[in-house]
């Protein structure tokens, strides 16, 4: 698995298939993500585009599951050809979500596919969408596909949730929801 870390060296001259999202624990929703843009025999590499620990403040998101090293390994265990670690600073965040799809996702990353959860949000503001991304699917050429979340118990399983179960001690949820 090739890592990519910060955000100048993200390029990548081959097809894609981009599954974006902030993976701060890979549980069963972002396994399924992943699976999505894994292991097809396309011509495709398999992308994960999520946001360096140093981006935390941008995210609000204190409080890490995973370690960057079992980050990394879970993603190469599950098939990802790159990973992109994206660093979120005061330039960065200030990205308008269609110059972010039109320059990270087409023109650096050469994205044929983005593969995502209903509730992305992305670039200034967290504008960037669904919506948007589809309305410029015929301008960039590329296709979004849209996944359901996954549940556990009737809820939708999150990162949020698990940290809430772990802070509980609730650790049989935890681990369901992380392994499966």
């Amino acid at each position: 698995m090739i890592i990519i870390d910060g955000q100048s060296e993200i390029e990548y001259p081959g097809r894609t298939r981009v599954a974006i999202g902030k993976f701060d624990g890979i549980h069963m929703g972002h396994k399924r993500l992943i699976s999505e843009i894994t292991g097809k025999n396309d011509g495709l590499l398999a992308v994960v585009f999520t946001f360096s620990f140093a981006s935390e403040i941008y995210l609000n998101n204190v409080e890490r599951i995973l370690s960057d090293e079992e980050r990394h390994k879970i993603f190469e265990q599950l098939g990802v050809d790159i990973l992109v670690e994206y660093d979120l600073n005061d330039v960065t965040a200030k990205t308008e979500p269609e110059d972010f799809a039109r320059i990270v996702l087409k023109e650096r990353l050469h994205c044929a596919e983005v593969v995502c959860g209903s509730d992305l949000s992305f670039g200034y503001k967290g504008r960037g969408n669904v919506a948007l991304l589809k309305s410029m699917e015929e301008e960039l050429g590329i296709k979004t596909r849209v996944i359901d979340k996954v549940k556990y118990l009737g809820e939708d399983i999150s990162s949020t949730r698990i940290r809430k179960a772990l802070y509980e001690g609730n650790f049989a949820d935890a681990e369901y929801m992380l392994k499966g």
